[in-house]
Parts: structure tokens; sequence; C-alpha cells
């Protein structure tokens, strides 16, 4: 018997059009592409006059438009229907272009965060002096008072992240402690002590933010120090107090947290931001 030229076997459909078998039977069970025919022993046969339909929903699909939507677009297909079905898409494509373009800003943040952890690192210890603009900051004070230590850290930390999710906002990277420059000389260095986050640099407090909690780390000359140890810790800042006039409230940004412990080093490695006074220089913010 002459062969029908008019049918083609599913293996045939699945060459033509480049699509996998168990695809055009996923199709065919969910009534989104049924074959023409099937035989007596089940064997699925397609016209080829189905091509055309075939190629729509592969090229719609190859767009990223839900099945759904394309196999109701094929069941009342006009020019104006493709068009709106299309425009839905572009628009849907738009964002995730725009999340995508987010992601990628985030993901060079963290490679220039690290990059920059990296050279602190090979020069741990080394005091240096540099001019560091305004930056914006979300405080917490870290309760309860008194002796602090890595839990209340940590759970401080998350409260300061979960603002910062609540509020929609993206900053991954930086975050540390602020200490009072006026508790250091006192009994009580950690008094009114708290933790942070790094704000974005064009931050605008449209979110009703209390001023308590939104903190400018003011212009100014900083002496910096990478070092090794919690962000509530001291002893390195009373270090640098014995030979720079320090202004200002300290800022001690953890730059490589737990999840960097080897087991030769247990310690956060951090960076101390200190005020400092320049002779001859009024940088504006003396207390």
């Amino acid at each position: 018997m002459k062969k029908d030229n008019t049918r083609l076997s599913i293996s045939e459909m699945s060459n033509i059009c480049r699509i996998s078998r168990q695809t055009l039977i996923y199709y065919d069970k969910h009534n989104i592409f049924k074959p023409d025919y099937i035989d007596a022993n089940g064997y699925r046969y397609y016209s080829v006059y189905q091509i055309p339909f075939l190629r729509e929903i592969c090229a719609l699909k190859d767009n990223r438009l839900p099945l759904k939507e394309i196999v109701e677009n094929l069941e009342n297909r006009s020019v104006d229907s493709v068009l709106n079905l299309l425009h839905g898409q572009k628009v849907n494509l738009q964002k995730d272009i725009e999340e995508l373009r987010e992601k990628l800003r985030s993901v060079e943040e963290r490679m220039d965060y690290y990059r920059s952890a990296k050279r602190e690192v090979e020069h741990a210890y080394q005091p240096y002096v540099c001019q560091k603009p305004a930056r914006q900051i979300l405080f917490c004070k870290w309760e309860p008072k008194g002796k602090m230590d890595r839990p209340t850290m940590h759970i401080t930390h998350m409260k300061l992240r979960n603002r910062i999710n609540d509020l929609r906002m993206t900053t991954d990277m930086g975050w540390g402690a602020m200490l009072l420059r006026a508790s250091l000389d006192t009994d009580h260095p950690l008094e009114g002590a708290g933790a942070y986050v790094n704000l974005p640099a064009d931050f605008t407090n449209t979110y009703g933010i209390p001023e308590e909690n939104l903190i400018t780390m003011p212009e100014g000359f900083y002496v910096c120090m990478g070092k090794y140890g919690m962000p509530y810790e001291t002893k390195d800042i009373y270090a640098l107090k014995d030979n720079y006039t320090i202004i200002g409230d300290i800022f001690d940004e953890c730059l490589l947290d737990t999840t960097f412990y080897t087991e030769d080093i247990q310690r956060d490695f951090c960076l101390l931001q200190v005020p400092i006074r320049m002779p001859g220089v009024n940088v504006g913010f003396d207390l």
C-alpha cells in the first residue's frame, strides 16, 4: 500500500520541527497539540498541514510565552490577537531585562567588594589615611546593653537585613558596627553602639525611616586598618587612638565573615574606619 505522503509519524514530526518525541507526547496528553490520527496500535501520526501550527507553538515558546496563552491564541487567532499577545510578552521581557540588570549590578558590586577585601587582607594591620565621601547607613543599637557577643551581633544584623528587604531595597554588601566616639573614654565603650548596613549611594528617605536609625557617615579624612576580630572589639581602636586624633564615631565594617573561616583563622576580617583630624584641614564635623 502506498504511503500517505501527507502523514508523518511522531519521529518524523520530531525530526522536521526539531522537537523531542517526549514533548510531542506531552503536548498530546495536555491537549496542546494533538496528532491528526492514531492507528489501532496507538501510533501517532500528524498531517503535514499541522506543521505551521507546531512551528508557531515552538516559535512563541522560544519567546517564553506560556503554553496556555499560546493555545488560546491559536484557537482564536487574528493579527490583532497575535500583536496583543506579543506586546504583553514584550512588557514581561522588559521587566526581566531590568531585573537581570539589577542582578548583574549586584554581582559586580559583590565582586568589587571582595576584591577590596582581598587587598585589605594583604595589608592587614597597616594603617593608612584616606578621604571618604559621605555615606548613609541603616543603624540599630545592640540589645541588650552590656557585654556583646556573636549571637547578639548576628540577630541585630538580620533585623536590619529584614528591614531592608521589607522596604524592597537592594543592598548586598557592607555591614558592621558603629561605636560612639563619646563612649570610648568611659568605662562602657560600647554604650550606644550598634550594627549597621550600608544603604545605596542614591538612597533618599522616602520610607519614613526614623532619624535615630538613619545615620550619615560624614565626609572627611579617615584612618583605616584591616584587622582580624569582631566588629564590637575595641582594642585596635585604642591602639589607633594613641597615634591619631579621633573626631567622630567609628565604623568597623566586616569584610569577611564566618563563611570565610579556616582551621587557622576563626575570626572575622574587618576594616576599621576612624575619622581623624588632619593638621591644617577643617573637615567640618569635629566634636
